[in-house]
């Protein structure tokens, strides 16, 4: 599975795994999402279409989608059953951010990210649910906010 088969995709679950101090003394958060179809991914992190997402989780996954923590119930009815219309990548001065993840837009007008990586106590690593007014605050004179369905065209 790639970048551009998830478009249209039916999430069914996300569940994530969290270290409070990874090898760098950092917080990790990673969100696995699994389709109705039952194939589990990463959030993208890069816009390459040639990527394999299910291999990519595989491989570099920290537990098992079983073993991961579940969303909370209100968290979960903004995007079971919701499916993905497109995909949003953060840009700077014309380079994907490597230490952002995709940004998924849901058919609900609701959108998805998360923030990986902080130092303990001053970054808020979690999902993030966002309404399109703060999708939209994501972007800035110096960050670029693309739609991968866009740079397809």
């Amino acid at each position: 599975m790639i970048l551009s088969d998830i478009i249209g995709q039916e999430i069914s679950k996300i569940r994530y795994s969290y270290q409070p101090e990874n090898e760098h003394g950092m917080q990790e958060f990673h969100s696995y999402l699994r389709f109705a179809t039952k194939e589990v991914i990463f959030l993208p992190k890069y816009p390459d279409n040639e990527m394999d997402l299910i291999e990519y989780y595989d491989k570099n996954k920290t537990c098992s989608f079983g073993k991961a923590e579940r969303c909370g119930m209100a968290s979960r009815v903004l995007f079971k059953n919701k499916k993905i219309v497109d995909v949003h990548f953060r840009y700077f001065e014309g380079t994907p951010l490597e230490d952002s993840s995709g940004i998924l837009e849901l058919d609900n007008g609701m959108y998805i990210t998360e923030n990986n990586f902080g130092p303990p106590g001053l970054t808020n690593i979690d999902l993030m649910i966002l309404n399109s007014e703060q999708f939209a605050a994501l972007g800035d004179d110096e960050i670029e906010i693309r739609s991968f369905n866009s740079m397809r065209s």
